[in-house]
């Protein structure tokens, strides 16, 4: 496996809280054997910021609630406080859902809702 800024890199993570699933699914999966972990902290998880140059420019978000808002969307669990590990949710929006290639149709302006205003016929 690549080291975490090629992952990272390739998964296109569009916020911090997907950054949070992507980080800790590549320790759980990618990393190299030495370098894998069950879950990860808020600790781990700037470090893998400052290797992939997240933040670089601007100030980090406070980690442990962006992990903890990765959990309430469903990406994370925590098996103990200050702890949190990928489950299948999260898997599934690192392995299938990113990067995210947006399909055609969804890219397109949406159409509006609202009657169109016509002019009344001239009799």
């Amino acid at each position: 496996s690549g080291d975490i800024k090629t992952f990272v890199d390739s998964k296109k993570p569009k916020s911090d809280v997907q950054f949070a699933a992507v980080v800790a699914y590549y320790y759980q999966f990618e990393a190299p054997a030495e370098s894998r972990k069950n879950s990860i902290d808020a600790q781990a998880l700037q470090e893998a910021a400052r290797l992939v140059g997240r933040w670089r420019g601007r100030r980090a978000p406070k980690l442990l609630p962006t992990l903890n808002n990765a959990k309430t969307l469903g990406y994370l669990d925590s098996p103990e406080r200050g702890q949190f590990c990928i489950n299948s949710v999260g898997e599934n929006l690192v392995a299938m859902t990113l990067p995210g290639s947006e399909p055609e149709r969804a890219r397109r302006k949406p159409q509006s809702t609202k009657p169109r205003k016509t002019k009344p016929k001239k009799r």
